[in-house]
């Protein structure tokens, strides 16, 4: 059974080529372009991995961070950021083990599916 990973970024371009790049690899995507949706996704039928953009509007990834945390039934899935914004190792340290990692953009297929299998075979 493929993994189903949440994708969650504002830019409709990235979505469509991210949800290629994780056919390809043989995960199952779901795409969406807002956290709002995300949540509602994940409190629904949890992803195996969220992979989040950190600059979005009208939810910013931090927001999505938070208000995950807050529900106790989605507090443990698992979420890579996937942004081009520079992380600080503070910004991190207050998720704990809800940030698994830490993706930049632009990235490509190889590193996509290398991040991937490292996280799964780790997990």
């Amino acid at each position: 059974m493929p993994h189903k990973i949440l994708v969650v970024d504002d830019d409709t371009p990235t979505l469509e080529v991210m949800k290629l790049i994780l056919r390809k690899i043989g995960c199952e995507p779901v795409v969406v372009d807002n956290g709002w949706d995300a949540l509602n996704i994940v409190r629904s039928d949890p992803p195996s991995l969220i992979l989040m953009d950190v600059m979005m509007s009208p939810m910013n990834g931090w927001q999505f961070l938070e208000l995950k945390q807050q529900d106790e039934r989605i507090r443990n899935v698992p979420v890579m950021l996937f942004t081009a914004k520079s992380i600080e190792t503070e910004e991190l340290k207050r998720y704990g083990k809800a940030i698994v990692g830490v993706l930049e953009k632009p990235i490509s297929p190889l590193e996509l599916k290398a991040a991937l299998q490292r996280f799964f075979h780790e997990g």
